[in-house]
């Protein structure tokens, strides 16, 4: 009977882990300014350990750097979208949202269906910009 329960602990901890990686969150990065990020579903999600208003001039700076040119851009205090343009005219939205007087969630889709590189690349340009501010 306990080799039975045995199988059966050790089979639902490898249908745990296997759902794991689609919900796992937090990730590395917590000393350069980033809490956690995802990418699921085409958008990079990002927790900034930056206040929202920070937070929102480092992307405008970060595109800029990255000769993105923005389309339009607007915010309220706890939430902002901007729309954007690659060199080769591929659509980048972010999505900003506040989540702490610490914390500001950013959602980057690039394209329509997601460019993982991309995204990572805007993601880092942004921290560089909070880290040097």
């Amino acid at each position: 009977m306990n080799k039975i329960k045995c199988f059966i602990s050790i089979m639902l901890c490898f249908v745990l882990v296997g759902c794991a990686p689609p919900l796992v969150f937090f990730g590395a990065g917590a000393a350069a300014g980033v809490a956690g990020y995802k990418f699921y579903e085409g958008s990079l999600t990002v927790i900034f350990q930056a206040p929202f208003e920070g937070t929102w001039d480092a992307t405008l700076k970060a595109l800029d750097k990255m000769n993105i040119q923005v389309d339009n851009a607007s915010h309220t205090t706890t939430s902002g979208k901007i729309s954007a343009k690659l060199s080769d005219k591929k659509p980048v939205s972010i999505s900003m949202t506040y989540k702490s007087p610490k914390e500001t969630e950013v959602v980057i889709k690039v394209d329509y269906l997601g460019d993982q590189k991309t995204s990572m690349a805007i993601k880092e340009e942004i921290r560089k910009v909070l880290v040097n501010e």
